[in-house]
């Protein structure tokens, strides 16, 4: 249910963004999560616990079609990379607390046991809702609501050292103005075909439900969701310990998150996203034959303990090469006029495939045991080619100059052309020789 929901808001998250700004959607999520948390955590019975669900999934969709956007537009072109990925990363800061709390509530013989964790969601919506509005608006979107003084003004605090006329700033506000005013929206709501319409959106949408559907199916929802059915496999089936290894689980994840989403602007978007799935996909190779050995011979804990490692392992080199980039590689991909909309369609994509997985993955693993492995140790490596031919390379652009690598008949060989003057005179559409005009 709380997947439903998500992609029952995905025609409500956009035009909230694009009419209302950035802050206002992730302040409506927010407000929709307590809400959601109230009747999930007072339930009494089932229908008003899923009722519950579908309505944190709503709320949840707000949220990362909003916080998303507005990270990608408010942080600085050096460190865009690693601060847009470092929003992702904190997801594991929720999860390691979530997996503690219900490790502690697994003690208590009552229904506080699983109250307790679902009180606890409202904790971290409940700082949103109050200190959202302390936050500057994106300027990008100020820009594209033509409030020209106010975007001047962030872009002066948070880019120029609070100098208007630093060249960062001005660089960025013509940029924005020329993107803005070239790639304009009709601002209908329902109209979701500029996402589609030319070939620089069709290039950007291929990205978008890319990095969407394989987030989720690259058997990360595993580790997940279905951890204790991937130890029972290993043969450990303590109750306490599972609990006690989903806990460090995300503690490891959360500390190869930190270091990739430093490493997205060191060695770039592409060669993570690369490298670090046809890796998992070795993991998958490596569970699956551990799996079997523990599986044939229960009494063989050095295959058990294998398997415990791998599974590990794999979380943390998905969370290095992927976990920064999820939602930062969207926002990215997108331009202002079109940010939100595709945003909240990659989110339903993403939604969409992790619901596939969840119903899937019960019955697989029923019926086929650890072979279930091997649809994901084949799937990445698919991934890992589909990212080399169709994936362009983000790195050491604005957000703007993303527009003259999309409009290239080859958009990824353009991308791993260097950045020089020629392309900010191409984004500020400028004919000029750039030599020129520079000196």
């Amino acid at each position: 249910m709380y997947n439903i929901g998500s992609v029952a808001a995905v025609f409500c998250t956009g035009p909230v963004n694009d009419y209302f700004g950035r802050r206002v959607g992730m302040f409506t999520g927010a407000l929709i999560i307590i809400i959601g948390t109230c009747v999930q955590a007072t339930s009494s019975g089932r229908g008003q616990f899923l009722g519950g669900r579908f309505v944190l999934g709503f709320g949840v969709s707000f949220c990362c079609v909003s916080a998303p956007c507005y990270v990608s537009e408010m942080a600085h072109p050096s460190w865009r990379g690693t601060i847009t990925g470092l929003y992702n990363c904190t997801w594991y800061i929720g999860s390691i607390i979530a997996s503690w709390v219900v490790y502690g509530c697994s003690y208590i013989d009552s229904n506080t046991a699983w109250r307790i964790p679902i009180w606890c969601q409202m904790i971290t919506s409940g700082i949103v809702v109050l200190g959202v509005w302390f936050l500057p608006e994106s300027p990008r979107w100020l820009m594209a609501q033509d409030k020209v003084d106010q975007a001047a003004k962030v872009l002066a605090t948070y880019h120029g050292e609070g100098d208007e006329n630093h060249p960062m700033v001005q660089l960025q506000l013509k940029e924005m103005m020329t993107q803005i005013h070239t790639e304009a929206s009709d601002k209908k709501w329902w109209d979701y075909h500029e996402l589609w319409n030319t070939h620089s959106a069709r290039r950007r949408l291929i990205c978008v439900l890319g990095m969407a559907c394989f987030g989720q199916i690259s058997g990360n929802s595993l580790s997940s969701y279905y951890l204790p059915a991937m130890l029972k496999n290993a043969g450990i089936t303590d109750e306490h310990k599972v609990l006690a290894l989903n806990g460090i689980n995300p503690v490891l994840c959360f500390f190869g998150a930190i270091l990739g989403a430093r490493m997205t602007d060191v060695i770039g978007r592409r060669p993570l996203l690369i490298y670090s799935i046809i890796f998992c996909s070795c993991c998958f190779a490596i569970i699956t034959g551990t799996s079997k050995l523990s599986l044939d011979d229960p009494s063989n804990k050095s295959a058990a303990n294998t398997t415990v490692a791998f599974i590990f392992i794999f979380g943390i080199v998905f969370s290095f090469g992927w976990t920064p980039l999820q939602s930062m590689y969207i926002a990215e991909t997108l331009p202002t006029t079109t940010r939100a909309k595709g945003t909240a369609i990659g989110n339903f994509a993403s939604s969409a495939a992790s619901t596939v997985i969840q119903y899937s993955s019960g019955p697989a693993f029923k019926n086929i045991s650890y072979y279930f492995y091997l649809v994901f140790l084949f799937w990445d490596l698919f991934e890992a080619v589909f990212i080399y031919f169709f994936f362009p390379e983000t790195k050491d652009r604005t957000l703007e100059e993303l527009a003259e690598v999309f409009e290239a008949p080859n958009p990824v060989k353009k991308s791993l052309e260097k950045r020089t003057a020629q392309t900010v005179m191409n984004t500020l559409n400028v004919t000029h020789d750039a030599k020129e005009v520079l000196a």
